[in-house]
């Protein structure tokens, strides 16, 4: 079990990362996971959505749905405090930044 963990704990500080090189723009959820898969973080669209509410949660990532003509896209955008986070300004046992 502490191996899924750790896994997860990595995989939230990935997504901080990503989500910090378009700061402060923010990423199409889609997008995150096909980044996310790139890095060889292989996870189902749910497993996401769980890591990103774990995030939103912490207040690190912060959750915009945009609409255009039928047309719904989940943006996600990292906030001050999952900067902090990754600068090793503040410690969270969730979230593993050291790769």
């Amino acid at each position: 079990m502490e191996a899924k963990k750790e896994k997860y704990r990595r995989i939230r500080g990935a997504i901080l990362k990503l989500l910090a090189h378009q700061h402060p723009g923010p990423v199409d959820f889609k997008v995150l996971h096909f980044l996310l898969d790139d890095l060889r973080y292989t996870i189902t669209e749910e497993e996401l959505e769980s890591h990103i509410v774990y995030l939103s949660g912490k207040a690190f990532v912060c959750r915009e749905t945009r609409e255009s003509t039928g047309v719904r896209i989940e943006m996600v955008t990292i906030t001050p405090q999952g900067l902090d986070v990754l600068d090793g300004f503040t410690k969270d046992v969730g979230v593993d930044t050291r790769f």
